[in-house]
């Protein structure tokens, strides 16, 4: 490990997990690797509306398969589903499916 020097600490990105899952008593028993996931999931967000990904009522959603959440998270696929599910069960996701092998449409909720 070395020291940051000048603004090196300036070229770091940050994902940000709103301070609501942390403080909100609502969420207090929300995994921490929901929470994290909710935050993955909010900069994806942010390109899905650049991108203008928004569905016919206007609504913006993600496409984030299984398969990258397992990468980025590093866990299995059950765990990776328990998360996904255990946002929608705190209502801060919803997944629509779309059928014929294509991907769930993920819609980040706000709180």
């Amino acid at each position: 490990m070395n020291y940051f020097y000048g603004d090196e600490a300036e070229r770091f990105i940050f994902y940000r997990i709103p301070k609501g899952l942390i403080t909100d008593k609502r969420f207090e028993r929300l995994k921490c690797e929901a929470k994290l996931l909710y935050g993955l999931m909010l900069d994806r967000m942010a390109l899905s509306i650049k991108n203008n990904w928004l569905d016919r009522e206007n609504r913006a959603f993600i496409y984030y398969t299984i398969e990258s959440i397992m990468e980025d998270l590093h866990c299995g696929h059950g765990k990776a589903g328990k998360l996904l599910s255990e946002l929608e069960t705190y209502g801060l996701l919803q997944r629509k499916r779309q059928g014929q092998g294509k991907p769930d449409r993920l819609y980040v909720l706000k709180f």
